[in-house]
């Protein structure tokens, strides 16, 4: 169950209640979300990118990594710096989505309590729909981590499956050598053991995004095969890890697709599972009328 405060910002998993102000000393927090073409509305409206600012600060976090960032390339990126300022964070270079309608990703970090090892913004040559990032960091004196950040394709589950065959390796040690690693973004797909949504309540020119096509022609069950071959290759789901139920990220925004089920992940590798302290997904009336995406937030211990 997720319930809010009268502030819309307060949720709670059913067992721990979680304030988006505090979070225990020591303690690393992550954060991914999917701002909807960039807080931008089509008729240039940026309410939602101002309060959606206003939300993120009041996460505390320590890694922020955003998806959708439609039209914040604009101007020298002043939005990406006006909303690092206002956090007190800093953005590592962008990740230009060149096939995926300009929605560029962002990671934001406190150089308060992160240290920025290395980083590559295209860490996958662009081969990825959206484009892949990859920083190798410490956050307040935890051990190295690797944080990957993306957005897998939305046309469909062959892409994503080929994207996810790029990042089988970090699920586990590579070449002998343990390496820590969290995968963050809108995965655009639901996680390997997330119960089957009713697909046919959405219109069939949107079901192939989300559906295998059966043998006899018509659309089966949810194409989950990304998600699979990442658990399979040792990314865990804190909130199986927790025992938690798998909350939505999606499905209230649009009568077309009004299906609810998850899609935005912070998946942690094998070397990564057993220091999960805390996961939430924020849905209350104040983050749903924010983007079609909820937040989600991950809180690791110190091994």
């Amino acid at each position: 169950m997720v319930i809010s405060d009268a502030t819309g910002w307060l949720v709670t998993d059913g067992r721990t209640t979680i304030d988006a102000r505090r979070q225990v000393a020591g303690n690393a927090r992550l954060v991914t979300y999917n701002t909807l073409t960039g807080g931008i509305d089509s008729d240039g409206g940026e309410w939602r990118r101002q309060r959606q600012i206003e939300f993120l600060a009041s996460l505390d976090a320590d890694i922020i990594a955003l998806q959708e960032l439609r039209r914040w390339d604009e101007g020298g990126w002043w939005r990406l710096w006006g909303a690092a300022n206002a956090l007190g964070m800093v953005p590592l270079p962008p990740v230009l989505s060149a096939r995926g309608r300009g929605n560029h990703l962002a990671l934001l970090y406190r150089p308060a309590t992160v240290r920025i090892d290395d980083y590559e913004p295209d860490a996958a040559g662009g081969t990825f729909h959206h484009g892949l990032g990859r920083a190798r960091l410490s956050i307040k004196g935890q051990p190295l981590l690797t944080v990957l950040f993306t957005h897998l394709c939305v046309l469909g589950g062959a892409e994503r499956y080929a994207e996810a065959q790029w990042l089988t390796g970090y699920g586990g040690a590579y070449e002998g050598e343990p390496q820590r690693v969290v995968l963050a973004g809108d995965l655009n797909s639901i996680g390997a053991n997330d119960p089957e949504p009713d697909w046919s309540r959405i219109p069939a020119n949107l079901r192939s995004r989300h559906c295998h096509l059966t043998a006899g022609g018509t659309f089966g069950d949810t194409d989950r095969r990304a998600l699979q071959l990442l658990s399979l290759a040792g990314f865990r789901d804190p909130f199986e890890v927790l025992g938690q139920a798998a909350p939505r990220t999606v499905g209230y925004w649009s009568p077309q697709e009004a299906v609810d089920h998850r899609r935005d992940f912070i998946l942690a590798n094998a070397h990564v599972a057993d220091h999960i302290a805390a996961a939430a997904v924020h849905d209350t009336k104040a983050t749903r009328a924010l983007s079609d995406h909820l937040p989600v937030v991950l809180d690791l211990q110190a091994p």
